[in-house]
């Protein structure tokens, strides 16, 4: 396997990719980047493990010298964009994370104003479950970690499909190998895993989604983007729309009291898409 990462600021590829390459027989669907910010301990610890292990030869290590949420992505040519990252957190909460990205208001954190980038539910789904049994079977949750989803939040902007897999919520955990070790290896073995999920937008609850967190982990629901109750004011239908689209999503999960005071506007915007509405409390019965 070839251990070297690709830096953009000298733009030399690391790899070679045949597009009708068979993994585990099934057919490959693209080609995936593999990006770090050199500012970011948790991303390079986890890049440092991926190129341990042996970068797949579907992927390309990317390493980016501004912020992660702030990267210029023009010169990346890969199909698919995975972004290995440090989670920051008000509480420290030690946390193994993924989410997609973009904006349902102000671009405070990179991206662009109320625009979303593509997202990748399934993968998004597989690297959910892969975190949480990890998690427990490699002793992680014992030092407290837990394993979440969150909402759509900050940049960079992309027109590709796109997720984020992060390491929270300090220096201490950014640093955690094990945690590193684990990421790392959910990253290679379940990006190209294929399932068959229902894939779903959600709306409502928290930004760290219990709910539908929980319906991930135990049912075949793959979450694209996902709206939390703080951002529903910013909420339209033309992004509705583009959370739909953008995700490929099959039908609409509520978080019905996690909508608070926004009830009447999300079921009349949701009931104009025609999609299957479902409530996350009711399917976690």
């Amino acid at each position: 396997m070839n251990n070297e990462k690709t830096s953009l600021q000298n733009k030399i590829p690391t790899q070679t990719q045949n597009k009708n390459e068979i993994k585990n027989n099934e057919k490959e669907e693209g080609k995936f980047a593999l990006i770090y910010s050199y500012k970011d301990p948790a991303g390079k610890n986890i890049a440092k493990k991926i190129q341990e292990i042996g970068i797949p030869k579907w992927a390309t290590l990317y390493e980016v010298e501004e912020d992660i949420v702030y990267a210029d992505l023009s010169k990346i040519k890969e199909d698919y964009l995975i972004f290995l990252s440090k989670h920051q957190s008000e509480t420290g909460t030690k946390a193994l994370t993924i989410h997609m990205i973009g904006n349902f208001g102000e671009a405070k954190f990179g991206g662009r104003a109320r625009e979303l980038c593509g997202a990748m539910p399934r993968v998004g789904a597989n690297y959910l479950r892969a975190l949480n049994e990890k998690n427990q079977s490699e002793g992680l949750a014992k030092q407290g970690f837990v394993v979440t989803m969150e909402a759509t939040h900050h940049g960079p902007y992309t027109k590709k499909d796109c997720l984020f897999i992060e390491i929270g919520s300090s220096p201490k955990e950014w640093n955690n190998e094990l945690a590193a070790k684990i990421v790392a290896e959910v990253v290679i073995t379940q990006t190209q895993k294929q399932n068959k999920d229902t894939i779903v937008v959600g709306l409502g609850g928290g930004h760290y989604t219990p709910e539908f967190t929980k319906l991930a982990l135990r049912q075949k629901y793959a979450f694209g983007h996902i709206c939390p109750k703080h951002n529903l004011e910013n909420l339209n239908l033309d992004l509705l729309w583009e959370m739909i689209r953008k995700s490929g999503a099959d039908e609409i999960v509520l978080d019905w009291k996690g909508l608070k005071e926004n009830k009447a506007k999300i079921v009349e915007l949701t009931k104009i898409t025609k999609l299957k509405i479902n409530r996350v409390q009711n399917l976690l019965k």
